[in-house]
């Protein structure tokens, strides 16, 4: 029976945690790099893999899928090029040249065929890329790892016998073809080289690695059983044309397989592909964090412990200070749960974001909150302030207003605006509050301590419409 996510009902599970006995899909899960372990996102303990790749088809049933993957129009004509322009430029420099080109393209897009497939993607690479340069350091690293490879069995036949050298020839052939998909991948001969590497791949993918190693074998047998038929039947120069299409037709059915193996256990493997050709760059370690913090944040979220989800956000937004996704989620959630001493810590930058998007609404739904959970809260920024007051005169809310400047010129001596904070206080006090002579001290406070400032100009008229109207005329808007 298969079993679902515990957090993505509709998917299914891809990993289980024996200690949580929960099971997980792939968007619970963020694979550490250069490992094949996942960790449980809840207690941190490696995984076990539940199985559930069985929604991918297994490549044992698409068989007839990579048979057919040739026959495309750009491995075809690939095929051609390499079959027929060695036939007909057989001899002298160019040749060679044209041999070394062509060996070069065909190695490239042998390997682009398992970085395509890898990603589930059957459509064969286009002709252009094979063409596209790359193909030499390929056709070096192959041939060096076959070089290695082959001097470590001559080692072991030389200095521990046949039997041993017979043995390690066996292993050699087994993990050739982790081999090739991790160089295919990773694009580096040491990874391709590494037995830990290799083995983590066979392990990871388990028993049908061994299966997928007797449908190479057979496929091997069976192209040599062409060549074969063919070298004995025809002529030696339509011999030599035949054998090199047939031999180009069966390793891209060979490279199309085990590029599919790679994601069909993609899961398992932590991702296969990490080829810089098709992204802008590999993910490093913080981004995986990231990835992972987000995770745990989701989770903990669901399963309601709030203090964890929170802890998780301030930590994840003090790494990365100007996400504003980030610092909303934190906001929203201080806000459901009434942690109003984070909120405090977290106000400035909060605030900010807020009068940025112009929420007045939730401004003063913080604010208040703010002022009678904390009773030392204060706006800790002038301009913050400045901004604020002016959002919270236009939303009406005069007495907000009045305690977000309360002091303001005292706590920030030397900052700006403090004239128009003082006029601004003036308006709160007598357009909203109708407190005319309380307005009245303010404007004489401006006349009198900013006698330079434009604003103390206007003291003289602003004064005759208050005793006229018992009001003060709002500031003019200016467009442009």
């Amino acid at each position: 029976m298969e079993s679902y996510c515990q957090y993505h009902p509709l998917e299914p599970s891809e990993w289980y945690c024996k200690n949580c006995q929960v099971h997980f899909c792939e968007h619970c899960v963020a694979m550490p790099p250069g490992s094949y372990n996942a960790q449980c996102p809840v207690c941190h303990q490696n995984l076990g893999h539940s199985g559930s790749t069985a929604k991918v088809p297994p490549f044992w049933q698409c068989l007839s899928d990579f048979f057919a993957y040739p026959i495309s129009r750009d491995p075809i004509v690939l095929i051609a090029i390499c079959t027929l322009l060695p036939a007909i430029f057989n001899q002298g420099f160019l040749a060679l040249i044209i041999l070394i080109v062509l060996v070069c393209a065909q190695t490239k897009y042998m390997y682009l065929v398992i970085e395509q497939s890898a990603r589930g993607d059957l459509k064969p690479p286009t002709l252009k890329e094979a063409f596209m340069g790359g193909g030499l350091m390929l056709v070096i690293q192959q041939t060096l790892i076959f070089i290695i490879f082959g001097g470590l069995v001559f080692a072991a036949n030389m200095w521990l016998g046949s039997g041993i050298a017979m043995l390690l020839l066996i292993l050699i052939l087994i993990g050739l073809p982790a081999s090739i998909m991790l160089l295919a991948t990773e694009h580096e001969i040491t990874q391709a080289l590494d037995p830990s590497r290799i083995l983590g791949v066979v392990g990871a993918i388990g028993w049908p690695y061994f299966v997928m190693c007797g449908y190479l074998i057979l496929l091997m047998l069976g192209l040599g059983a062409v060549q074969e038929f063919v070298v004995t039947r025809f002529n030696p120069s339509l011999a030599y044309t035949i054998t090199g299409f047939t031999s180009s037709y069966f390793m891209l059915v060979i490279f199309c397989m085990m590029g599919y193996v790679l994601y069909q256990y993609q899961p398992r493997l932590g991702g296969a592909i990490h080829s810089s050709q098709h992204e802008v760059h590999k993910p490093d370690l913080a981004q995986k964090n990231e990835k992972q913090s987000l995770i745990e944040i989701d989770i903990a979220l669901k399963d309601g412990r709030y203090d964890l989800a929170i802890e998780s956000l301030t930590n994840l937004f003090s790494r990365k200070p100007y996400d504003k996704v980030t610092l909303d989620r934190l906001f929203k959630l201080l806000m459901l749960t009434g942690r109003w001493d984070v909120l405090d810590k977290k106000s400035l930058p909060v605030l900010k974001l807020l009068v940025e998007t112009g929420r007045i609404r939730e401004i003063r739904q913080m604010l208040r909150g703010l002022y009678s959970k904390r009773e030392k809260f204060e706006v800790r920024d002038p301009e913050a302030a400045y901004h604020i007051a002016q959002s919270l005169y236009h939303a009406g809310d005069y007495r907000l207003l009045l305690r977000v400047l309360q002091g303001y010129g005292q706590r920030f001596k030397d900052a700006p605006h403090q004239a128009e904070v003082i006029m601004l206080s003036a308006r709160a006090l007598a357009n909203g509050l109708h407190n005319g002579p309380k307005a009245k001290q303010y404007l004489m406070y401006l006349a009198k301590n900013f006698s330079q400032d434009d604003l103390a100009a206007q003291v003289p008229e602003l004064l005759e419409h208050l005793k006229k109207d018992g009001r003060l005329p709002d500031p003019k808007v200016s467009f442009g």
